[in-house]
């Protein structure tokens, strides 16, 4: 199937679910809200707590706060667009036997179910993303020019792709085990530590997020091009084909996931 028509197949379920939303308005404002108000505990604890010391091992309340943003900001863009294929769902679509259905369809199973569904909650996370990015910003002195503008879509499409990559590895898990619902918690337990600078861990943990499960490269790396942080800079660059690598790993475990699927029939 050419690009062409998987985006015009994406067209049409982007048609059908704003038709949704339109129809459950008032979930469509409450999954929102609730992202937000999400998003402001955790601002309002940043600022709570650095109101008792002037930095986080040199980190400033707004640098903080871009490093954040910008993971509330491509999270967003994920749970919005792409938050269909993750291990819950995995779990649930095979135990059920629903998954079938993509197999029997003439397009690519992993595009197909990742692109069916737009979760309107995201929507509320790419606001806070966008208030907070630009509130620090201007903070910080940092100015929304062409180059800083071109480098925040080239490092935001890497940090989507690397969060995307991650939970397409764990929902592939399921080909094997089946039920992998818990690996859920676990993928959202390791992202509780890029709600912080990286650099407040110990070095062991800073070389497992940055090699094994490279989720420094969803906030705390592409940041860095833009606080001009010599030490950390270099790896903004590899934010993207990072990425691109972790997409091809999983695409390829996905695949590797398919030829050992069985149906669990009814």
């Amino acid at each position: 199937m050419r690009v062409r028509n998987y985006l015009d197949i994406w067209a049409e379920y982007m048609k059908l679910n704003v038709l949704r939303w339109l129809e459950y308005r008032a979930n469509f404002v409450i999954g929102i809200t609730a992202m937000v108000l999400s998003d402001i505990v955790t601002v309002v604890f940043f600022w709570a707590v650095f109101l008792h010391i002037p930095s986080l091992n040199g980190w400033s309340f707004n640098q903080m706060l871009f490093m954040f943003g910008f993971w509330v900001f491509t999270g967003g863009i994920w749970h919005t667009f792409l938050a269909e294929c993750n291990p819950s769902t995995m779990d649930r679509y095979i135990r059920n036997g629903w998954f079938d259905r993509y197999l029997m369809r003439p397009m690519d199973s992993l595009i197909h179910l990742s692109i069916q569904r737009m979760d309107d909650d995201g929507l509320g996370d790419l606001g806070s993303g966008v208030v907070m990015l630009l509130y620090s910003s201007a903070a910080l002195g940092i100015a929304w020019n062409f180059q800083n503008v071109l480098a925040l879509a080239v490092l935001s499409a890497g940090s989507v792709l690397v969060w995307f990559s991650l939970n397409i590895i764990f929902a592939s898990t399921a080909f094997w085990a089946t039920s992998v619902r818990s690996l859920m918690d676990v993928l959202w337990n390791l992202a509780r530590f890029i709600e912080y600078p990286l650099n407040i861990y110990n070095s062991a943990v800073v070389w497992v997020l940055t090699f094994i499960i490279p989720l420094g490269f969803v906030s705390f790396y592409p940041s860095q091009y833009f606080f001009q942080n010599v030490p950390w800079i270099m790896y903004s660059f590899a934010t993207l084909p990072v990425g691109l690598v972790m997409f091809a790993l999983a695409y390829f475990l996905w695949n590797k996931g398919l030829k050992k699927y069985g149906s669990t029939g009814h």
